[in-house]
């Protein structure tokens, strides 16, 4: 049986947090999340206190030019 250990709870609901990316920079500092709905959630109930994404989302596609 495999051992994981998780750094920290998901800032709103308290679950593991187990794949990255999901996380806010506020007032109160870089949180994280565990899911993309926690994320948005978090932004409805605090939104006025939301600065930005920490890791915005990566573009694979090419642009043509």
């Amino acid at each position: 049986m495999a051992t994981v250990e998780y750094k920290k709870p998901c800032d709103l609901c308290g679950q593991p947090v187990e794949i990255e990316g999901f996380t806010l920079v506020t007032d109160k500092g870089e949180q994280l999340f565990c899911c993309g709905g926690c994320v948005s959630i978090y932004r409805l109930l605090h939104g006025n206190t939301v600065m930005t994404n920490t890791k915005p989302p990566s573009h694979n596609k090419k642009e043509d030019s």
